[in-house]
């Protein structure tokens, strides 16, 4: 039988977006820019399993020489890792200015907006639903509107509503 992605369930989603409060805005931006992964070209989707293949081997040949403490591999490998997050970073950073009219245009409402403060899973999940009309991607990538939900929850919304 042929491997197929499931449509998540809002419950999970909902739990999901709230676990996702805890991260930091920007740390969000790097895992919106992951999840989008899944619809890159298979080129940019390379990129990234070069960079980190890279870093594994590097830190393989780093063991295997025997220089488990050496500051320089340790540095190079910790900025390969901060190259990788910030290209992510970017990666959902665009994906919210191509839409930040839509999300404008959709969710730009004091009633909206309202759902964002003392969130709970009943105003996440009203948000989860309202950002996947807008979104309008397949149901196996909604989970990319439970990481919108956090980052609306996160102040992100204010700011495409100003």
């Amino acid at each position: 039988m042929p491997w197929a992605m499931n449509e998540p369930a809002i419950e999970e989603l909902t739990r999901e977006a709230l676990e996702l409060l805890s991260f930091d805005l920007e740390d969000l931006y790097a895992v919106l820019g992951c999840q989008l992964l899944g619809a890159a070209t298979p080129t940019r989707a390379a990129q990234v399993m070069t960079s980190l293949a890279n870093l594994a081997t590097r830190s393989e040949l780093k063991e295997w020489q025997g220089m488990i403490a050496d500051t320089a591999v340790a540095c190079a490998s910790s900025q390969g890792v901060e190259n990788i997050a910030r290209d992510l970073r970017r990666d959902g950073s665009r994906f919210i200015d191509e839409m930040r009219e839509d999300f404008r245009r959709s969710l730009c409402t004091k009633e909206i907006l309202d759902l964002t403060e003392n969130i709970n899973a009943s105003r996440m999940q009203i948000l989860i639903l309202l950002i996947s009309a807008v979104v309008k991607m397949p149901p196996q990538f909604e989970s990319i509107s439970a990481t919108l939900a956090a980052m609306f929850c996160k102040s992100l919304l204010c700011e495409i509503c100003q």
